[in-house]
């Protein structure tokens, strides 16, 4: 009987850290993705300070999360996304406003699904 309380213990315990690591990763991504769409729409309307300053914010905050993440999550999306980081940062660089604020979005739709994977859904465990 003891080993059975052990078990369910053990059950508890992962079931607890798998709902913490779903609203961590949650809590960041969705972060990233709101600070990089406010910095298309600065760029958009031609304040480069304002985007410039949150291109700086979403990029420290994706590479804080991008270990946790990647212990968690399938490494092509990962390079994926940081491709789309690099990319976004020449256009940037190049006051290209139109094609920065394609690749922010691209880059935020990756990041949400990224997240949507992991959040704990019906479909998600089927």
């Amino acid at each position: 009987m003891k080993r059975f309380w052990i078990g369910i213990g053990l059950l508890a315990a992962i079931l607890l850290a798998s709902f913490w690591t779903t609203d961590r990763l949650s809590e960041m991504h969705l972060d990233v993705s709101e600070t990089l769409e406010r910095s298309a729409q600065a760029a958009q309307d031609d304040r480069w300070e304002t985007a410039d300053a949150l291109a700086a914010d979403a990029k420290e905050s994706w590479e804080n999360a991008w270990k946790f993440t990647a212990a968690l999550a399938d490494h092509t999306v990962l390079d994926e996304i940081d491709g789309l980081l690099a990319k976004a940062e020449v256009y940037r660089k190049n006051r290209n406003a139109v094609e920065y604020a394609a690749v922010c979005g691209m880059v935020s739709n990756q990041i949400e699904a990224l997240q949507e994977g992991h959040k704990l859904s019906w479909w998600n465990l089927m």
